[in-house]
């Protein structure tokens, strides 16, 4: 006869100390996890690090969430985005952004303030991201870092938020002022300041445990573009630092070129299908292009964790007692109430390492301290995978 012995009542978030792989897994302090998260862009940017620290302890460690993807890291492109859509009403605030490189004094951006100095790093910008990595993990949260993202370089509008825009920057790249693929690629003084930057990062980071998403979605980028790069982040990590995971997204054609790359820890598998990420046929549990057939193949080809780093569709719109189940926050026309848990159940039921749901409403588009209907849906989850996960079957004695 057996008993089923339950350890603790409830997940408490131990402190990460070290990442590592496990099978389909991810280990924390040598201990397999399930990831999951529910955050936005917006909760670091233009917060104080008690602010952050607030938002964590409010909207994260109750829900057990322990997966934190906000704009970490990367080289940020929203500042001229986020006046025009100031301008047009999308958005009501002006947003404060991180740069990494220090203000020059001279000239103006196309968002105010004056121009960047490539030459010149930011010494606060290295250490507030320190600062909430290092919160992150005190919570026993894994933070998602990234570097690059072709959304800065592949719209004129979002370039023109670029720091390596013309008008932006004192260095003289010779970038176009239109958008920047192919140049931004191929420019060797732009690859130069990419260069110092990633090297800068990577060192910077090293007493912190993250995972290193470093391209974003891959669509345009050429060959020799991203094998630079996962040569660059291979060097550091075989000198022997090994506080992150290198998690790869794009489409199953990019993923069939680079997944084999030793450097590459996980794969996401969030626009796998050519890119597309947002319509229900690729979010809901079955079907040829849903969660589970689509782990399972990624699975099969890669021979790596899979994890989706990205879920859309069907927020809690439905949710009566939601204060963005509106049309004025673009919210309405959702997936079923059961979205949430039915995702959370295909990515742990599939063998996923984990799973992140953005925000509709969290730029700025209601009260983002307030947790919704899915917060309470991921909490009841997380309970019980740690139920699972920490009972333990022994023999009775009769």
């Amino acid at each position: 006869m057996y008993i089923f012995l339950l350890q603790h009542n409830q997940p408490v978030p131990a402190p990460v100390k070290s990442l590592g792989i496990n099978g389909r897994y991810v280990t924390v302090n040598n201990k397999t996890v399930f990831l999951t998260g529910q955050m936005d862009y917006h909760f670091t940017t233009g917060h104080s690090i008690s602010e952050v620290s607030e938002i964590l302890d409010s909207m994260m460690v109750p829900y057990y969430m322990n997966l934190l993807v906000t704009d970490l890291g990367t080289i940020n492109w929203g500042g001229w985005n986020n006046l025009v859509n100031v301008k047009s009403g999308k958005e009501k605030t002006i947003q404060t952004y991180d740069y990494p490189w220090k203000r020059s004094g001279y000239g103006e951006t196309t968002f105010g303030g004056s121009r960047f100095d490539l030459e010149q790093f930011d010494p606060d910008y290295f250490e507030r991201l320190i600062n909430i990595l290092r919160l992150s993990n005190e919570r026993g949260i894994v933070p998602v870092v990234g570097i690059f993202s072709e959304h800065g370089i592949d719209h004129a509008l979002h370039w023109k938020g670029h720091p390596f825009y013309p008008e932006n920057n004192i260095n003289c790249l010779g970038l176009p002022y239109d958008k920047a693929i192919p140049e931004y690629f191929e420019n060797s003084k732009a690859l130069e300041y990419q260069e110092k930057y990633v090297r800068k990062l990577l060192a910077e980071l090293s007493e912190v445990n993250y995972i290193l998403s470093p391209f974003g979605e891959v669509n345009h980028a050429p060959d020799k573009y991203i094998r630079h790069w996962l040569q660059v982040i291979g060097e550091y990590k075989t000198s022997g630092k090994n506080n992150f995971l290198v998690c790869f997204s794009g489409s199953s054609e990019i993923l069939d070129k680079y997944a084999s790359d030793p450097v590459i820890d996980l794969i996401d598998i969030y626009c796998y299908h050519q890119g597309r990420y947002d319509e229900p046929e690729y979010n809901v549990p079955g079907g040829p292009l849903g969660i589970l057939s689509t782990l399972e193949e990624a699975r099969t080809k890669y021979q790596k964790p899979v994890g989706k780093l990205y879920f859309k569709y069907g927020y809690p719109y439905n949710d009566p007692g939601s204060p963005w189940a509106n049309s004025l926050t673009g919210t309405e026309g959702g997936g079923p109430a059961s979205a949430a848990m039915d995702a959370l159940n295909a990515v742990y039921k599939g063998g996923g390492f984990g799973i992140f749901f953005k925000m509709a409403w969290g730029r700025d588009r209601g009260q983002f301290m307030k947790p919704d209907s899915w917060s309470e849906d991921i909490k009841k989850f997380m309970h019980e995978v740690h139920k699972q996960r920490h009972t333990a079957v022994r023999p009775a004695r009769m």
